[in-house]
């Protein structure tokens, strides 16, 4: 029973963050499938692609900015100053989302003309209304995962990406086109129906009181921008060969191929996705903050467990990325096969890059991860454009992949330094874990072979 009980917090915690993060993809093959062989052309899925990007970009800025200092302060702090803290989370929320929706609206039209993407500005004017739906819905969100309320996150993403699919179905099934404008309507009804659920979740945390404090929206702020600097410079670091396949090749239908890839590439890397976020509230503990040994640990056994559920996945694309692409869409599509073969490999290095971008947030040094990852997206950018142009639609992926290594030699020889971290300690704990799930499972399901003997 040892090696349940020590396990025992991170299972439960891994399996409803895990079906949370595992929704969002899952949803997004299910419409990407639809969308791609039923009610789309491949020009319009470049299309729709390059909007999930801006949604993204606006989403993640706003997480990036608002979500990780109020985690972390919400667990450094004591019982009586949540309330500030939440406060000063709401306003700073605030004032993002409306500086973004302004810059949205000056630039929607340039984006269509840039991007070669017809129909993207008023599908963005459209958007611009769910920003605000998107403020409650965020701060809802933020709240659960400073109290690691996995379980709540799960039902309250299920519901947001169930209606957008339940709409979408519903369109196709009243008629087999659908327009990209009707896609951002549905987009919207969920993040409204979401916002609705998670409210139902968090109110008895909610103080139903606003006391703004200028010293907490200050500290939010001192912290906060060094991870926004982060999250737009990964952002940009993620997208850069997508959001450039377009406008230096002509054509959209790059940008469709290049996303189908990118929603693989999204569920292979779940692993990450789940175990950094049940990390970051450790970590982020006054008490563990601190601890070198404690951080070196959690960053190792993390990467090693991402690592374990990872390989699987990636040694698949690569052997069958044809196979993958026909079950998404269709031949028109296969031009993505090499280009999701090379990609595939990022997703290795994702594994220690997303955890050490945990590790030194938590850690109070995000100011370094942010010249990193500043450091990492203007070298993809330049890549980006210089492959591109030399060798077309696969110079996007070479670009990601050179840049990929370069980041992961960075991070190893800073962590090494900082906390002594070992590469092979992460391969040790990867290797341990197959035999680890396997008595887990053992145990689990032991005692009722027991007693049906």
């Amino acid at each position: 029973m040892a090696t349940h009980s020590k396990y025992q917090g991170w299972i439960v915690s891994g399996i409803f963050n895990g079906l949370q993060k595992l929704s969002i993809p899952i949803f997004g093959v299910i419409s990407t499938m639809l969308l791609a062989k039923r009610a789309l052309t491949k020009d319009e899925m470049g299309v729709w692609a390059l909007f999930l990007v801006l949604t993204s970009f606006v989403e993640l800025i706003r997480q990036a900015l608002v979500k990780t200092s109020m985690i972390r302060f919400l667990n450094h702090s004591k019982d009586h100053e949540h309330k500030l803290v939440l406060s000063a989370a709401l306003t700073l929320n605030i004032l993002v989302s409306v500086l973004l929706m302004g810059i949205l609206a000056l630039s929607a039209h340039w984006l269509e003309v840039v991007l070669h993407a017809s129909g993207l500005a008023d599908m963005t004017y459209l958007f611009i209304a769910g920003i605000i739906i998107l403020i409650p819905f965020s701060h809802f969100e933020w709240m659960m995962y400073s109290r690691a309320q996995f379980k709540a996150l799960f039902w309250t993403f299920f519901w947001r990406q169930g209606i957008t699919l339940v709409l979408l179905i519903g369109a196709l099934l009243y008629q087999d086109k659908v327009t990209l404008t009707s896609l951002v309507w549905f987009y919207i009804a969920g993040i409204l129906i979401g916002s609705f659920v998670g409210y139902r979740y968090v109110r008895k945390y909610l103080t139903h009181t606003f006391v703004f404090s200028r010293e907490w929206f200050h500290r939010l702020w001192h912290f906060g921008k060094y991870v926004f600097g982060s999250g737009v410079s990964t952002l940009v670091f993620a997208n850069a060969g997508g959001m450039m396949l377009s406008p230096l090749l002509g054509s959209t239908a790059y940008t469709a191929s290049q996303s189908i890839a990118a929603r693989v590439l999204n569920l292979a890397d779940m692993p990450s996705q789940v175990l950094s976020d049940i990390l970051f509230p450790k970590s982020a503990n006054r008490d563990i903050a601190s601890n070198k040994p404690m951080i070196k640990y959690y960053y190792e056994k993390t990467v090693g467990a991402t690592l374990c559920l990872s390989l699987p996945a990636v040694l698949f694309i690569v052997l069958f990325p044809k196979f993958i692409i026909r079950i998404l869409a269709d031949q028109q599509y296969y031009d993505a096969a090499p280009f999701l073969q090379v990609t595939a490999v990022s997703v290795l290095f994702l594994a220690f890059l997303k955890q050490w971008a945990v590790i030194i947030d938590s850690g109070g040094r995000p100011h370094i991860n942010f010249y990193l990852i500043t450091g990492m997206a203007i070298l993809n950018v330049v890549l980006s454009y210089v492959f591109i142009v030399q060798f077309g639609f696969m110079g996007a992926a070479h670009a990601l992949i050179i840049t990929h290594v370069i980041g992961f030699i960075v991070t190893q020889i800073l962590l090494n330094k900082y906390y002594n971290v070992q590469i092979g300690m992460c391969f040790v704990y990867a290797a341990r874990f197959y035999p680890e799930i396997y008595h887990i499972i053992m145990e689990k399901f032991q005692p009722k072979w027991k007693t049906q003997q």
